[in-house]
């Protein structure tokens, strides 16, 4: 590629790409904090079957991804003076913050008994995505605002995933830190302390783009017409490049999430025969390993993908997430645990590079949006996105319970699974991300948002409003 610099005016302040970032460690906080801490608290703490957890964590998903798109053309709509976004971020992260803390509320004498604990898990997570939603839809499409310059909105995306990973660097050790002396062996008081904690940085993370970033298509988008909201559902999905990028990420969304509780569980019950203690520093030991990988694999990544583009380097990541997925069968290993951190290292570029690329190349779809149908609609494109993606992941956690039960794990053996469990574990660990990989390399070869196509359309909406 040519002139891969960044001109100087459309180069963005450095503390609003900071602070932009530092609300995606916010919701990845919390959104990935209910995920992670799901089998650990309500399976191996409570006794809650795996497969009920998965149900829980479906059926909430599909809630969530339903609330999505009215609240994208709920913004979209909104006038005010601070804005379209920033009003729903700012009220959202207290929301969500509050509705974290309740999910550890469930009371500890429910322990073992299914009812109870199904009810109140699956109500509390309803709330719990329905607030999430209002704060992560209008933070997720204010990035897609902040600059028209193809290759600064992959630096946007940059700073956005090295802060979601930067702050899921406490995540993993929340269940090792619950199941401490000190909580008098109490897992769930510990985990109630911790929630607090995490409220916290929750909110203070979700503030500071509401307060910071600034709306820079909100001038072009106060006038123009409100269009019904089915119609805006139509235009999005009659858009094929929104289609193919969607597809890419359902399947690499799907080959990892169905197999992601698996990697824990074979640690636990594979690596160190039942020790949940031991097992979960090493989960977390790994888990950071990758967050810190990613975060400093990022800068490399976005300084690449304006050297060669967003569409090549995306093939690449792709790949390297098919070895790095491929080789964990092998580097979980009873004789040397501590190779486990090795496979962590080598999908963690893979992981920053994908979520980086695909969220830079959401923006250029949307100008793509205003070339065909003379409108900003980030919001119904961000929302529609998500839905479609959050009802196929929310498939994930049932499938990734389904397959704990298939396996033959059963909680109350504790260290004493069988082999054969433990071995369908590592073989649906390592294979099933591949296969899905290769899908979504099938479906990037027909990607067409070239560096040069967008920098085509930039010149025509220039020539029809003003440069952003």
């Amino acid at each position: 590629m040519k002139n891969h610099r960044t001109p100087s005016p459309d180069r963005l302040p450095f503390w609003e790409k900071f602070f932009y970032g530092i609300g995606s460690g916010s919701f990845q906080l919390s959104n990935d904090g209910v995920k992670n801490l799901a089998n650990p608290i309500y399976n191996i703490t409570l006794g809650l079957s795996p497969t009920l957890v998965g149900i829980v964590l479906m059926i909430s998903r599909i809630f969530d991804a339903f609330t999505d798109p009215l609240v994208g053309k709920w913004s979209d709509d909104t006038r005010t003076k601070w804005g379209r976004r920033r009003p729903f971020i700012f009220i959202g992260s207290f929301l969500t913050a509050g509705s974290f803390i309740v999910i550890w509320l469930v009371p500890e004498s429910w322990q073992g008994q299914t009812v109870p604990l199904f009810t109140f898990y699956l109500v509390s997570m309803l709330l719990f995505y329905f607030c999430s939603t209002i704060q992560t839809v209008p933070y997720h499409t204010l990035g897609m605002e902040m600059t028209p310059n193809y290759n600064e909105r992959t630096v946007v995306a940059g700073y956005k995933m090295m802060f979601s990973f930067a702050f899921s660097l406490l995540l993993p050790w929340v269940f090792r830190f619950a199941q401490s002396d000190v909580f008098g062996g109490n897992t769930m008081t510990g985990m109630r302390y911790w929630s607090f904690i995490l409220a916290a940085v929750i909110i203070a993370g979700g503030v500071l783009p509401a307060l910071f970033v600034k709306e820079r298509y909100y001038h072009l988008a106060k006038d123009q017409s409100k269009i019904p909201f089915w119609r805006g559902i139509r235009l999005t999905i009659e858009n094929k490049s929104f289609l193919l990028l969607t597809g890419i990420i359902i399947c690499i969304g799907l080959g990892f999430g169905m197999v992601a509780a698996l990697g824990p569980y074979i640690i636990y019950y594979y690596i160190y025969g039942g020790d949940t203690k031991t097992g979960q520093e090493l989960v977390a030991i790994g888990a950071n390993a990758f967050a810190l990988t990613a975060i400093f694999s990022t800068p490399f990544i976005t300084a690449l993908s304006a050297r060669i583009g967003k569409v090549r380097l995306l093939y690449v990541v792709i790949a390297l997430g098919i070895v790095g997925s491929l080789l964990t069968y092998s580097l979980y290993s009873k004789e040397v645990p501590y190779l486990a951190i090795l496979a962590s290292l080598l999908v963690a570029p893979q992981a920053a590079g994908f979520w980086t690329i695909t969220g830079s190349m959401k923006a250029d779809i949307c100008d793509e949006d205003e070339l065909l149908n003379g409108m900003r609609r980030e919001g119904m494109f961000g929302s529609v996105g998500n839905w479609i993606t959050k009802i196929t992941f929310s498939t994930t956690f049932l499938i990734s319970g389904l397959i704990l039960e298939f396996s033959g794990f059963d909680v109350a053996l504790k260290g004493n699974q069988t082999p054969e469990t433990l071995q369908t574990m590592r073989i649906c660990f390592a294979v099933i991300p591949a296969f899905f990989s290769l899908l979504a390399i099938f479906l990037l070869t027909r990607y067409r948002l070239t560096p040069e196509r967008m920098a085509e359309i930039r010149t025509i909406l220039e020539s029809r409003r003003a440069a952003v």
